[in-house]
């Protein structure tokens, strides 16, 4: 081995030693995934990510939606409120489907994408006004790993802000996804969240619906066709969560 070469090694050594130290991994491939999960196909991806300390509120596109929409409402449209997330916020969603759905009327509420149920509970106001609230939260606490408890508290604290004379708890969505950023299996996570929000709308007292039956295969994947991303319903799909919405939401109004 020659002097130069000698010098070249340790030098490589070195580096990787003072990275390591920083708490950096250096990996050739490039990443290609998205900044909060990756697909099934790449779970066999096993890099680590780390340096990240703030894992409570990631980078999600702003889509919001807040308080009462303009919609042709008759006069004796049902008055309702909304709790959601993406499922809810999106342009495409079954909240902004039903716009042109007369027989109800939207007074009031919260969607973000990418938001807990606390961080939901943190923005959204009291809708008195509502006869139904529609409460659409979790899917972002099973990606980011939340005990289920802290779930259902948040979901019951929204209840509690909103004081909608009824409550209209909506089951999880189908996934994809059996991976997050956060070690979460999105997937299983979502099928254990609706068996806690079904118990918990039973104990309340509350009505809760399923709108994504016809879209969830048995495993808890999305129906091929029903998704663009493996997490959210496509504009088509929608049009049969917004039905199956809005004849809940007529039934827990009566």
């Amino acid at each position: 081995m020659t002097r130069t070469t000698r010098l070249a090694v340790v030098a490589s050594i070195v580096s990787a030693a003072c990275l390591v130290g920083a708490g950096v991994f250096v990996v050739a491939a490039p990443h290609t995934a998205s900044a909060e999960d990756r697909p099934v196909a790449a779970a066999a991806d096993t890099r680590v990510e780390r340096g990240t300390t703030d894992l409570a509120r990631p980078s999600t596109p702003d889509q919001v939606v807040s308080g009462a929409l303009s919609t042709p409402a008759l006069p004796d449209a049902v008055p309702f409120a909304y709790a959601g997330d993406s499922i809810t916020a999106r342009p495409d969603s079954w909240l902004h489907q039903l716009e042109s759905d007369d027989r109800l009327r939207a007074v009031g509420g919260y969607a973000h994408s990418g938001y807990r149920a606390d961080q939901v509970l943190a923005e959204i106001g009291p809708v008195p006004q509502a006869r139904v609230l529609v409460v659409e939260v979790g899917t972002n606490d099973v990606n980011q790993a939340v005990p289920l408890d802290r779930t259902i508290a948040g979901v019951d604290a929204i209840v509690r802000k909103v004081g909608a004379a009824r409550v209209l708890v909506v089951a999880g969505p189908p996934s994809d996804w059996t991976w997050s950023r956060w070690g979460a299996d999105r997937r299983s996570g979502q099928i254990v969240l609706t068996d806690a929000l079904h118990a918990d709308a039973d104990v309340h007292g509350w009505a809760f619906v399923d709108p994504f039956r016809s879209l969830r295969a048995a495993d808890g994947a999305y129906v091929a066709g029903t998704t663009p991303d493996g997490i959210h319903p496509t504009a088509e799909a929608n049009r049969s969560v917004a039905a199956a919405m809005a004849d809940a939401i007529e039934r827990t109004a009566r």
